[in-house]
């Protein structure tokens, strides 16, 4: 007499225990996602103006005492390539009347305008420091008014022939033409203030997730 064996279906596992071992794959997700997240690399080819060559943000705000120099400098943070031959941009700033200074550019500026940078960097290509930022250029500012609050700007060169979307870029390897970000997030937006810091707690808040955004 052949007895047949009985295939029972498996166990359904308790409604408490599925919900446990979903809670389990979730925090391991959880994990793994935050392990992986401190190698992640911030926003790369971004332009920015700071008060230090390291490319610190701090609140995208400095304070400077009426008629005492004190330098900014506009940075390539991160950038994909590793020099820069050459770069464009247009930086502006508001306020001119209570501001004294202008940019000194490392290499050489072919633009004619004040305002607007080709910058060839050829001769002595810019190489990232070891925070892997370009320093472009440097300003000794002189404020005439510290209750005067001046806000930089960043944006593309109008009419150019390299980066014709309408963005800032640069040069890392002949023939490439890498465009750039700014801190700010938008051309229209500053990307730096001087003076007047604490004026609006907004701002604040939006440097805030600009820093977080560029992992500074």
């Amino acid at each position: 007499m052949h007895h047949r064996r009985q295939i029972r279906p498996p166990l359904a596992l308790p409604a408490r225990t599925a919900s446990r071992g979903r809670l389990w794959l979730f925090l391991v997700l959880i994990a793994v996602s935050l392990t992986a997240a401190p190698g992640a690399r911030a926003q790369i080819d971004a332009l920015c103006i700071c008060d230090n060559q390291e490319g610190r943000l701090g609140e995208g705000c400095t304070i400077m005492s009426a008629f005492v120099p004190t330098p900014i400098y506009l940075l390539l943070c991160f950038p994909s390539g590793a020099q820069v031959l050459s770069w464009e941009a247009r930086v502006t700033h508001d306020n001119a009347n209570v501001l004294i200074g202008s940019w000194a550019v490392n290499g050489v500026d072919v633009d004619p305008d004040a305002e607007d940078f080709v910058v060839d960097c050829t001769s002595a290509p810019l190489l990232p420091n070891p925070q892997d930022v370009v320093v472009l250029a440097s300003m000794q500012a002189v404020v005439l008014d510290a209750n005067e609050r001046i806000h930089f700007f960043i944006g593309p060169v109008p009419g150019s022939a390299v980066f014709p979307a309408g963005m800032p870029g640069y040069v890392h390897t002949a023939g490439t033409a890498t465009p750039a970000t700014v801190c700010s997030g938008d051309y229209t937006l500053p990307v730096f203030h001087i003076n007047m810091c604490l004026m609006d707690a907004v701002e604040e808040a939006d440097w805030g997730a600009i820093k977080a955004l560029y992992g500074r």
